[in-house]
């Protein structure tokens, strides 16, 4: 399955998929025009425990991804992809988050269940803005579709999921190169 799983993540797409995009035009849609770095974090037990109460939800990678989005030297935000079982079969997700920790766009990656429990586009574009501004917890859900309660139950998940990676993993590393490159910089911002 790891192999399938790769497969579909660089572009090949599995005979059986509902539906299967390239990880990098998921990306190049979700913040089009960026330029884009990788950073992997291995979660720690504290890792895993901070991202659980921030999100509410079972966090099950002990590594994940972060894809960094900057337009010039500007942070565009970061997505973040999720495998998981949705009935019997898996989905991956790719959910992007705005540096305002608010999602901007969610898109299904490869989806192996029936095409009849696949989300559809309109209904995942409900999650764009849910973040800090306008919170998404399981007391305040992106509402569920009768028919396909459990992909909406696993992407709702995915989505908090992403959001806290966001705010506990990367934002913490982002704001200390913030601080590192603004102690670089001569004082008055002029030039020697």
């Amino acid at each position: 399955m790891a192999f399938l799983f790769a497969l579909t993540l660089a572009g090949a797409a599995p005979a059986h998929a509902g539906a299967a995009q390239p990880l990098d035009e998921a990306l190049a849609r979700a913040f089009p025009g960026a330029r884009f770095e990788t950073r992997t974090f291995a979660l720690s037990v504290e890792d895993v425990r901070a991202v659980e109460a921030r999100a509410h939800a079972r966090c099950e990678p002990r590594l994940v991804t972060a894809y960094v989005a900057r337009r010039g030297d500007t942070l565009a935000g970061a997505a973040w992809t999720d495998r998981r079982v949705i009935r019997t079969r898996e989905a991956v997700l790719l959910l992007a988050v705005a540096p305002d920790t608010s999602l901007v766009r969610v898109d299904v990656l490869a989806f192996f269940e029936p095409p009849e429990y696949q989300p559809a586009s309109r209904w995942l574009a409900q999650f764009l803005g849910r973040g800090s501004r306008k919170p998404l917890t399981p007391q305040r859900p992106v509402p569920f579709v009768a028919g396909v309660t459990l992909s909406s139950r696993a992407v709702n998940e995915s989505a908090r999921l992403a959001l806290a990676w966001y705010e506990v993993l990367l934002a913490p590393q982002l704001a200390a190169q913030a601080r590192d490159a603004a102690a670089k910089r001569p004082l008055g911002g002029g030039q020697p």
